[in-house]
């Protein structure tokens, strides 16, 4: 049994508090909220973060709403939030197949939509889904916010051109 190495646990109460300890902290900080991507990495120790930054509380990133286009589905949303959005099964038919597929139903009550983007796994769902439909992913930082293309954002396997001092905020899927 695989152990993690130590780490220092911080959970911000707000999206700038969480930006600030990435800004401060930068290479030795890891945003955590689902876990079900980043824990089994830590536990393997191929990461070995000096901080945890979870953000699992943080009010504001959990939500799934129709914009100019595009269904906006922020990063702490749930897999089963899609699995159950009608927004989702009426406008990205798409998403809701492939969200059936994640997992099991452990995994989707707590893994959200911006760790499986981060994590930049090519077996899985939603990268998968998000690089086909053309997305986009909203990124933030301490001095703003930034969207990239999938194409822009996934360099390839398990590797994106997300910054230490970066965050994914929120996912756009395309209206089909």
């Amino acid at each position: 049994m695989m152990k993690p190495a130590s780490f220092e646990y911080l959970r911000p109460g707000s999206l700038e508090e969480a930006l600030q300890y990435l800004a401060e902290l930068g290479e030795d900080a890891k945003i955590i909220s689902g876990g079900q991507s980043l824990i089994p990495v830590i536990n393997m120790r191929l990461s070995t973060p000096k901080y945890l930054i979870d953000i699992g509380r943080v009010e504001g990133l959990s939500y799934i709403r129709e914009e100019d286009g595009y269904l906006a589905i922020g990063a702490l949303t749930r897999h089963v939030e899609l699995e159950q959005s009608p927004l989702v099964a009426k406008h990205c038919p798409l998403l809701l197949e492939a969200v059936k597929w994640i997992g099991h139903a452990q995994i989707r009550q707590r893994g959200t939509v911006g760790g499986s983007i981060a994590h930049a796994d090519p077996s899985a769902e939603l990268p998968c889904v998000l690089a086909a439909l053309r997305g986009e992913i909203v990124i933030a930082h301490a001095d703003g916010e930034e969207t990239l293309t999938a194409e822009e954002f996934f360099l390839t396997y398990l590797l994106t051109s997300l910054q230490p001092d970066q965050m994914i905020k929120e996912v756009h899927f395309p209206i089909v």
